[in-house]
């Protein structure tokens, strides 16, 4: 598998999956590969993955930059963090991160792997603005920003909609000029 890019951190490898990447996976691997290559355990996992790809992870006008964490003492899939909707022309992201696993949470991977893909973005990417919408109920996440320079600029009613549930968030964004 060619990941378009790759990072890495004292702990982790992060492996870099744009629509390219992507392309090249469902095109090459059945099934298996897929979800071994992705760390998908389940069918219901794979379905939605699959559902994501087809449906498009970028558009005429945004993209994608995931990173997958590996981690280097047993090659292990901790979780992913990265950039959609990727505005190029406007040099902004979304910023996303999220651990597969409870003991793999507040060790420090998270600030660890953030640190690495915002030099990235900084650098690599040409960002001018990366955002992060944190549900309002998830002060670990917006804390994790603020470590990074983050700041609040927004809270944002109804912006999702999980089943009954309506999902508030608070907009934080990093501005490099």
């Amino acid at each position: 598998m060619n990941f378009n890019v790759q990072l890495e951190t004292p702990r982790m490898i992060l492996r870099g999956f744009n629509q390219d990447t992507y392309h090249q996976l469902f095109a090459e691997c059945n099934q298996s590969e897929i979800m071994s290559i992705l760390g998908i355990a389940t069918q219901e996992e794979f379905e939605l993955e699959q559902f994501r790809y087809q449906g498009g992870y970028s558009t005429y006008n945004l993209t994608i930059q995931f990173f997958q964490l590996v981690a280097k003492e047993d090659n292990r899939i901790l979780g992913w963090c990265g950039f959609h909707s990727w505005a190029k022309q406007h040099r902004r992201a979304e910023v996303f991160y999220s651990l597969k696993h409870e003991e793999d949470k507040r060790k420090g991977l998270m600030s660890e792997a953030l640190a690495t893909i915002l030099d990235f973005a900084k650098d690599e990417m040409n960002l001018r603005r990366v955002e992060a919408f944190i549900a309002i109920n998830n002060p670990a996440s917006y804390k994790l920003v603020q470590k990074f320079g983050f700041q609040k600029e927004a809270e944002i009613k109804s912006r999702y909609l999980f089943g009954d549930e309506v999902d508030w968030d608070y907009l934080y964004a990093l501005l490099w000029e």
